[in-house]
């Protein structure tokens, strides 16, 4: 633990060097991660890395709201400026923030404004501090992680301050438990993926898109991955397809326009649609729109060894036959238990763009229903250790 101590303390004085350096701190706000101003408390603590967590913890939010008795006042925080502007703008009953750097004056500060009565970490945002933090404050474990993955931790010596977590898969879990020592006093699961939860709890089945005009979404793609999505472009524009392409990240528009451009590719922007062109998405919150109206699509995260597939199961409660790449870093047991039941399709090579499979819906809805009880019993399994923590939650 002196280890990671250092290790914080270090990270935190090279944080205040950057800040010092107007763009660094311009770009990233360092500053505010490191000083605030944070809302007054006390508040329900949620923090997720980026957009695809923070959407998950805005409709858990939601849920939490209509589900739990007294629920108190909600703060969602995430690393990055864009989404926390997009939380902002959600019209949600919540506040939305940027997340502390995890050094010790920073979350010191931090917790003497925010006062978190509790914690919700989603996925894998196991930060030593913000553990230590809890442990600290609290009498008993008050740390939820949910919808989590877990590979490896670089210190498990905090993860006694976690009280309740639902992991996506028994692979998940049994790396978990087993990092713990199967010694710390957490009640863990497995729940699936949180992501669908919105939907798992609606009741509503997977239909298929009415008069879809859009052949293929390619979803949060990155310019890293542009030399296999020019081959699946070049492909698509020569059946004269119409295709939506999102970019990941905001700054990288520029670039995939560039790109198309040097191609030669008609390209014009969304909302409007056509045969033989790409039609490219240059703000936040449109996927649900685009792929209202799209027959497949392709998720990005998937065609450079070094990312991470990004959010497959979006398109596949939407009834979109959902096609992910070569690599599915960060998410590979969800990945490929959706590939051994032909709910999703690999696209191994850009060359097999145009033969690639195309799921049956009723396997989709299969597999969508087998999620569905996990998450809703996690869910439910989720707000009764709210419920039974000892303060006003």
């Amino acid at each position: 633990m002196i280890g990671i101590n250092v290790i914080r303390g270090a990270f935190g004085a090279a944080a205040w060097a950057a800040a010092k350096v107007p763009v660094l701190n311009a770009r990233f706000k360092i500053n505010s991660r490191l000083e605030g101003p944070w809302p007054e408390g006390p508040f329900l603590w949620l923090h997720g890395a980026s957009l695809g967590e923070c959407r998950m913890l805005l409709n858990l939010s939601k849920c939490l709201q209509e589900d739990l008795p007294n629920c108190p006042r909600i703060l969602i925080t995430s690393q990055k400026t864009e989404v926390v502007e997009f939380l902002k703008a959600s019209g949600a009953s919540i506040e939305a923030a940027l997340a502390p750097v995890d050094t010790p004056q920073a979350m010191t500060r931090f917790v003497k404004t925010v006062l978190p009565i509790a914690l919700v970490l989603a996925e894998n945002e196991l930060w030593p501090g913000y553990l230590s933090t809890m442990r600290k404050l609290m009498l008993e474990p008050s740390v939820a992680l949910i919808s989590g993955r877990f590979y490896r931790c670089v210190d498990c010596s905090e993860l006694s301050s976690i009280g309740f977590a639902s992991m996506q898969t028994g692979a998940d879990l049994t790396r978990f438990v087993a990092a713990g020592e199967f010694t710390f006093p957490v009640k863990a699961i497995i729940g699936g993926d949180w992501k669908l939860l919105a939907w798992a709890r609606s009741g509503k089945e997977v239909e298929i898109p009415e008069n879809p005009k859009v052949d293929t979404a390619f979803l949060s793609m990155h310019i890293k991955e542009w030399a296999s999505l020019q081959r699946m472009l070049v492909a698509a524009m020569q059946r004269e397809e119409a295709v939506v392409l999102i970019p990941r990240r905001a700054e990288e528009l520029a670039a995939f326009r560039e790109q198309m451009r040097e191609q030669e590719m008609v390209v014009v922007d969304w909302p409007s649609v056509e045969k033989g062109a790409v039609s490219l998405v240059s703000s936040f919150g449109q996927t649900k729109d685009v792929l209202a109206i799209s027959k497949t699509a392709v998720v990005g995260g998937s065609f450079a060894r070094t990312l991470g597939v990004h959010d497959f199961w979006e398109p596949l409660q939407m009834g979109v036959s959902t096609c992910v790449g070569p690599f599915s870093r960060g998410q590979t047991d969800s990945v490929e238990a959706l590939l051994r039941e032909g709910a999703i399709a690999k696209i191994n090579t850009p060359m097999d763009f145009n033969s690639r499979a195309i799921p049956d819906i009723k396997l989709v809805r299969g597999f969508l229903n087998h999620e569905r009880e996990k998450i809703v019993a996690s869910y439910d399994a989720f707000l009764n250790y709210l419920k039974g923590l000892n303060k006003s939650v």
